[in-house]
């Protein structure tokens, strides 16, 4: 029997055997499919991800440029009566600034500044403003359209009336306007723009307090009832103007206490008086007597007064800020507590009877609050502020109408009397690049829609 060499043995432990080199080619295989499939995933990833980039920039862009826009929606007095070489006027109007205020029939008169129809998710939106020239003078009027021709969002600029600008808005009919817009972007797959319902439609019924007859006429008259007969609250002294529209302040409690020159050490005395009509009652303690109020949701409500001293200026200079305090705010008929969520609003009092200005408090609330009363709080550590007045005049609780927006309202709600009140826009739009969306929503203010800036 012939024996197999040392070396032959090593050779054949150096190679492979078909079995093994298959086993080996399959496990290669496999690491190259993973692998190409890991890259050809990274590859497309990254595409999506630059798709979903640049479609969310254009619906950037278009978001600026569509606020810029109808932010200037109805846009219509300012120095242009007196022109160039005139004097200035703030009171002039253009009519062409308006929808359709010369209509035959008074109810089918549009003094809003917009016009706005949908089909689906695109709407055809015309706005008109007025534009100035370098000087801040009249020039022109004009009527931006922005629509959706087959996917691609566009925008149309055309003079009414005055002087056009001839390389971005000419003299045009709204045909010839549209005919020639200019394409702003591509793939555009939503573009809805809807009014802001407003919940203040006329001033008859944007004055809360005091309250507004069925015609309309707001009343200017109020009176105040100190809190009393609780613990640490004081009785304040009140006395009005023969015909109630001023009411003088006085009598304050303090709390330093002058034998030893200090603060209390304990309690706080506090004087709070709250607001009631102009009306004689014979009801007794405040919560009985003061105007229960309620506050919605969702609305900017404007608190404002005028405060003035009344003739103990030396006094009310040694008022002491931060420590001191002077504040309104709302008490709860229900236990006298503040609503949570609605804090006081601190001002300062008179340096001099000669000094007067409105105290102005803008506000919302998160919830419907119910049994509420306007109340005015007063707590004095110094030694003297105790011992001077203040008048109170001018008080008013009102929405504001320009910041009341409701957009979840049925189609047809809005009324063509209604449209001169919409002072907010929405839009939601959304542009598609390779199948990516980028999208946007906004609410745009409109201050000067309407026959009033």
């Amino acid at each position: 029997m012939k024996k197999t060499s040392h070396s032959q043995m090593l050779l054949r432990k150096a190679g492979f055997t078909l079995i093994e080199l298959l086993v080996y080619i399959a496990i290669v295989g496999i690491v190259v499919i993973v692998a190409g499939q890991a890259f050809s995933n990274s590859t497309k990833m990254r595409m999506r991800t630059q798709s979903m980039l640049k479609a969310s920039e254009v619906a950037e862009n278009v978001a600026a440029l569509f606020k810029a826009d109808i932010a200037q929606t109805g846009a219509k007095s300012s120095m242009e009566a007196g022109g160039a070489t005139g004097g200035d006027n703030f009171s002039a109007v253009n009519d062409s600034v308006y929808m359709d205020p010369g209509n035959a029939d008074e109810d089918k008169q549009d003094f809003s500044s917009f016009s706005v129809t949908t089909t689906d998710v695109y709407s055809d939106l015309k706005v008109r403003r007025i534009h100035y020239d370098e000087n801040g003078y009249y020039q022109s009027v004009e009527e931006v359209n922005w629509f959706v021709d087959d996917g691609v969002l566009k925008r149309s600029c055309r003079t009414i009336e005055g002087t056009a600008d001839e390389e971005n808005c000419k003299r045009a009919t709204a045909a010839e306007a549209r005919a020639n817009a200019v394409e702003i972007a591509t793939g555009l797959s939503k573009f809805k723009v809807k009014p802001a319902l407003p919940g203040v439609t006329s001033d008859k019924v944007a004055q809360v307090f005091p309250p507004c007859d069925a015609s309309g006429v707001c009343a200017e008259e109020f009176r105040l009832v100190p809190r009393t007969g609780e613990s640490d609250y004081l009785m304040s002294t009140i006395t009005y103007t023969s015909d109630y529209k001023i009411a003088e302040i006085s009598g304050f409690g303090t709390n330093y206490d002058k034998t030893h020159n200090a603060e209390n050490a304990t309690g706080q005395l506090v004087n709070q008086v709250l607001v009631m009509e102009n009306a004689d009652n014979s009801a007794t303690g405040w919560r009985n007597l003061c105007k229960e109020i309620t506050l919605e949701p969702k609305t900017e409500y404007e608190l404002s007064f005028s405060l003035a001293d009344a003739g103990e200026s030396e006094k009310m200079r040694m008022f002491v800020p931060g420590r001191d305090q002077m504040s309104v705010g709302f008490r709860s008929t229900k236990d006298g507590s503040r609503p949570q969520g609605l804090d006081d609003f601190f001002f300062y009092p008179p340096v001099d009877e000669d000094a007067t200005g409105i105290r102005t408090a803008r506000f919302s609330v998160p919830q419907k609050m119910t049994r509420l009363c306007i109340a005015f709080t007063f707590v004095s550590y110094s030694p003297v502020a105790a011992d001077g007045k203040v008048t109170i005049s001018e008080l008013r609780l009102k929405k504001v109408e320009s910041s009341n927006y409701k957009f979840d309202y049925p189609e047809g709600m809005l009324s063509l009397k209604d449209k001169a009140n919409v002072k907010a826009l929405s839009l939601a739009f959304g542009v598609k690049r390779n199948g990516e969306e980028g999208s946007d929503s906004l609410v745009i203010h409109i201050p000067s829609n309407g026959p009033k800036d």
